[in-house]
């Protein structure tokens, strides 16, 4: 029998992304060196369906992958279209994505390489890491969060479990409390749609992954849409929300919203030591740049059609303190 080979999580110390170190030289295509910048941008793209990485303070494309160049097989390059997330995770190592043709996917910088990739279903708007390596994803149309095995050898992977979830555009793991947060559209007493916050506990089997224990948090009375969920940087225990109504800042201890921002249907939201950057569309579902909290704009890629930028930032909320990965005999 064929022995099969895993992605395994090893815990270290935290990495603090500062200046170059040897851990942040990554070798490109070229055979060059890659130095990821102290402050970074990682945006979808989804003109050229590419992930691109911006240098935040001279607004030059420093990283760029896309499927062709990856080559992903052809049969599969339909799954990438429209890049709808981009999550710089394990201490910026590496990337999560989505894609609205239906594929998620765990990118490394240092060479492109797509470690994990698979067809998680119609129009997914997000994923997330779960705390033993396995992947988690929302699938917008779909109405349903999916859970996969990060199985780095047998690729594409396949759907371990679904769970029911009305319009899923988000998740969030809370490695503190334990639980997946997520937002969904319910009915309200009246019959209208609105946003309610869900959280969900992880069965922790690494070969069947599941979500149970569905508790909902709280109902947004006037708010529907619920669109984007991420940790608010250097802020414990809140994390940023977005509808189409409303840009919010939602407490997990007392769980209790606060309003942030009057700002329709922005696509993301993220903030670091420098600041607060949001996607917010010029035309249809997306923008040429990103804007910073005032509305400003930061910067335009003429032509691109970007859905969401995040900041290269490390991940406190989400993530145990994990420096690599290694392929493990099963």
């Amino acid at each position: 029998m064929m022995k099969q080979y895993f992605f395994r999580v090893i815990l270290v110390g935290m990495i603090v992304l500062s200046s170059c170190s040897d851990d942040e030289l990554f070798e490109s295509e070229s055979k060059q060196l890659f130095c990821l910048p102290e402050k970074a941008y990682v945006l979808a793209e989804q003109e050229r369906s590419a992930i691109l990485i911006m240098n935040a303070e001279n607004r030059q494309i420093v990283w760029s992958w896309d499927p062709v160049s990856a080559r992903i097989p052809y049969a599969y390059l339909g799954w990438f279209v429209n890049p709808s997330e981009v999550k710089p995770v394990f201490n910026n190592h590496y990337i999560l994505m989505t894609a609205s043709g239906g594929a998620v996917a765990l990118i490394r910088l240092r060479d492109h390489k797509v470690m994990f990739y698979a067809q998680a279903g119609t129009n997914p708007h997000s994923a997330e890491i779960l705390p033993d390596g396995n992947i988690v994803v929302a699938n917008s149309t779909g109405h349903e969060l999916c859970t996969f095995v990060t199985d780095t050898v047998n690729i594409p992977g396949r759907v371990a479990n679904r769970l029911r979830l009305g319009n899923a555009h988000n998740a969030v793991w809370d490695k503190e409390r334990k639980l997946l947060y997520a937002t969904a559209t319910v009915k309200d007493a009246n019959g209208e749609n609105v946003t309610a916050l869900f959280g969900f506990s992880y069965n922790e089997d690494s070969k069947n992954p599941k979500l149970i224990g569905q508790k909902r948090l709280y109902t947004f009375e006037k708010d529907n849409g619920g669109h984007d969920l991420y940790p608010v940087y250097g802020e414990a225990n809140q994390l940023w929300l977005t509808t189409e109504q409303h840009v919010w800042k939602y407490d997990v201890i007392t769980n209790s919203p606060s309003l942030m921002y009057d700002e329709k249907s922005v696509k993301s939201i993220s903030n670091s030591s420098d600041g607060v950057i949001m996607l917010k569309p010029t035309q249809e579902w997306w923008a040429e740049g990103l804007i910073d909290d005032q509305c400003q704009p930061l910067f335009q890629l003429q032509g691109a059609r970007i859905y969401k930028g995040r900041w290269m930032t490390n991940n406190t909320f989400s993530y145990p303190e994990v420096h690599e990965f290694r392929l493990m005999n099963e």
